[in-house]
C-alpha cells in the first residue's frame, strides 16, 4: 500500500517535468523497472498515468524494451565482461524483453477488445438514443396536432357561443317587445270593456223608457179605479251589466240586436 502511494507521488512529481504524454510514459516505465523492480505493462502504465489512448503506453513500452535490449547488448559486448556473465545478461534481458512484449501484446489485445466492446455499446446507446429522440419527436408532433385541433375546436365553439348569445339577445328583445304589446292590448281590452258596459247601461235605460211609453199608450182609465195589467203585456227584461271578464265584441253585437 505504501509502495503504491510512493509510486503515485513520484509520478505526480514527474508530470510537470514531462508535459508530453510519451515522455511521461517512458519515465514511468524506467521508474517501475529500475527503482521498484516491477515489470511494466501497458495496462499498468495507463492506470498510473491516465493520458492518451490505450495504444500510447503499449507503443512506449515496446520502445522502452527495445532501447533496453540495445543498451544491454552494448554492455554485454564489452570486452571487460566475462563470457558467462555476458551470456547470462543477454539471456536475462531477452527473457525480460520477450515477457514484456507478451504482456504488452496481451494487455493491448485485452484493452483493444474492451475498447471494441465499449465502442459497440456506445453505438448501441447512440442508436437507442436516436430511437428515443425519434419517438419524442413523433410524440411532440402528435401533441402539436392535438393542440392545433383543440384550438380549432375552441374557435368553432367560440363562434357558436357568439351566435347563441346573439340569438338570445334577439329573443330577449323580442320578448320585451311582446310584453309591451301585451300590456297595450290589455289596456285596450280594459277600455273596450268599459265602453261595452256603458253601452249596455244606455241600452237598458232606453228599453225602460220604451217600455214605459208603451205601457202608457195601452192603459185605459176607468174612473180612477186601478186597472189590472194587460194580460198580453210582457215583463220588462233588462240586460245584466257586463262584467270585466266578458268579451267586448260579443256583447256589442247582443246589445245592438236588442235595441233593434
Amino acid at each position: 500500500m505504501n509502495q503504491e502511494a510512493d509510486i503515485s507521488a513520484e509520478i505526480d512529481a514527474l508530470r510537470p517535468q514531462f508535459p508530453k504524454t510519451r515522455d511521461l510514459y517512458r519515465e514511468v516505465c524506467a521508474l517501475l523497472f529500475f527503482r521498484y523492480g516491477i515489470t511494466p505493462t501497458a495496462n499498468r502504465l495507463y492506470q498510473l498515468v491516465r493520458r492518451g489512448s490505450m495504444g500510447t503506453p503499449a507503443q512506449v513500452l515496446a520502445e522502452f524494451w527495445r532501447d533496453l535490449r540495445e543498451r544491454s547488448r552494448v554492455r554485454i559486448d564489452h570486452p571487460d565482461l566475462p563470457e558467462e556473465l555476458r551470456q547470462a545478461s543477454g539471456e536475462l534481458v531477452m527473457q525480460l524483453w520477450e515477457r514484456a512484449q507478451n504482456e504488452a501484446a496481451s494487455s493491448f489485445e485485452a484493452r483493444a477488445a474492451m475498447a471494441d466492446d465499449q465502442v459497440r455499446e456506445a453505438r448501441q446507446d447512440v442508436i437507442d438514443a436516436q430511437g428515443k429522440v425519434l419517438s419524442l419527436e413523433q410524440g411532440i408532433q402528435a401533441r402539436d396536432q392535438e393542440i392545433a385541433a383543440s384550438r380549432t375546436t375552441q374557435a368553432d365553439l367560440s363562434i357558436q357561443l357568439a351566435t347563441i348569445q346573439g340569438r338570445l339577445a334577439s329573443m330577449t328583445e323580442m320578448l320585451r317587445d311582446q310584453s309591451d304589446e301585451m300590456h297595450q292590448l290589455r289596456e285596450e281590452l280594459d277600455r273596450s270593456r268599459r265602453d261595452v258596459s256603458r253601452v249596455v247601461g244606455e241600452a237598458n235605460a232606453l228599453r225602460v223608457q220604451l217600455a214605459l211609453a208603451r205601457h202608457r199608450g195601452n192603459r185605459k182609465p176607468l174612473g180612477g179605479v186601478p186597472q189590472d195589467p194587460d194580460p198580453g203585456q210582457e215583463d220588462l227584461e233588462l240586460d245584466p251589466p257586463v262584467s270585466v271578464s266578458e268579451e267586448a265584441p260579443s256583447k256589442r253585437g247582443a246589445i245592438a240586436g236588442r235595441v233593434r
